[in-house]
């Protein structure tokens, strides 16, 4: 017993110290990143901070045309979040709940497409776009949005089938059209899954710089894509890039994704774990 007991300790020690281990390399480059960001103007990358150059900041904000790119980047996000949160859930409720030939070989389909990279289907959609003639405009965001999104769609059809049969069939006895069936029973109780739909799709849609800049030209240029391609170098030699307002502004391109995150974690553990429940 007393052997077991020691095994069981060292085993948590173990596991425990893991955890402490990976937390550290997961976390060290952001603490780097802020540390970068306060040091001096033109001063190298350092493991500890030397200084904190609060001025790096203004920099990051009135070097680019940083507000624009912000403001880029929500609008394509009030776009396309929305759309996509409720054209996936109308999808979920139809292969959940309504009965329709071909809807399994159909949802087998849409499921499947969650295994092809992003990038796979970006160059055909590009050339879709271009001879629509909406390049450098963002409706194909608002397009994409109706389309909704395979992950969600499976993530909602898995919560709506999870609700008992007995209440759809209770709605339909008192009058009620399938419609509003979705919109006041089955809507409200998918909370979980949708506050998970919409944090998860704004965190990929802020944070996506490839399609915009297939899509955009500099000027319509979401604050992601500002970042990866313009930079924060001298007018007159660009090859002289300043890494301090750099990292002031990746600190702050993170901060709605992390505010996001941690204001809805408790219903992202709920909603996907909501989904799991049934397959």
């Amino acid at each position: 017993m007393v052997n077991a007991g020691i095994n069981k300790l060292q085993l948590r020690i173990a596991v425990y110290g893991l955890i402490a281990l990976l937390t550290v390399i997961f976390v060290y480059p952001f603490v780097l990143t802020v540390i970068n960001s306060l040091n001096p103007l033109k001063s190298l990358p350092t493991l500890l901070p030397t200084a904190f150059n609060w001025e790096n900041y203004k920099l990051a904000v009135t070097m680019i045309e940083f507000p624009a790119f912000l403001k880029n980047s929500l609008i394509i996000c009030a776009i396309y979040v929305p759309l996509t949160t409720i054209s996936s859930a109308l999808a979920g409720f139809g292969f959940a709940r309504l009965n329709a030939p071909g809807k399994k070989l159909l949802f087998v389909v849409i499921t499947s497409t969650m295994m092809l990279p992003q990038i796979v289907t970006q160059i055909p959609t590009y050339i879709l776009f271009h001879k629509l003639d909406l390049i450098n405009t963002f409706i194909p965001w608002l397009l994409l949005g109706i389309g909704g999104a395979p992950f969600f769609i499976f993530l909602y059809r898995q919560f709506f089938s999870s609700i008992p049969r007995e209440l759809e069939e209770a709605a339909r006895i008192d009058g009620c059209s399938t419609p509003r069936m979705f919109w006041t029973i089955f809507l409200p109780l998918a909370t979980p899954a949708t506050w998970t739909t919409a944090i998860m799709c704004f965190q990929w849609t802020w944070g996506d710089f490839i399609t915009p800049f297939m899509f955009l030209k500099e000027a319509n240029y979401p604050l992601a894509t500002a970042l990866a391609t313009i930079g924060y170098t001298l007018p007159e030699n660009p090859k002289v890039v300043f890494q301090q307002p750099s990292s002031a502004a990746a600190i702050l391109f993170m901060i709605p994704t992390i505010a996001a995150f941690f204001f809805g974690q408790r219903y992202l553990v709920d909603g996907i774990a909501a989904g799991a429940v049934k397959g």
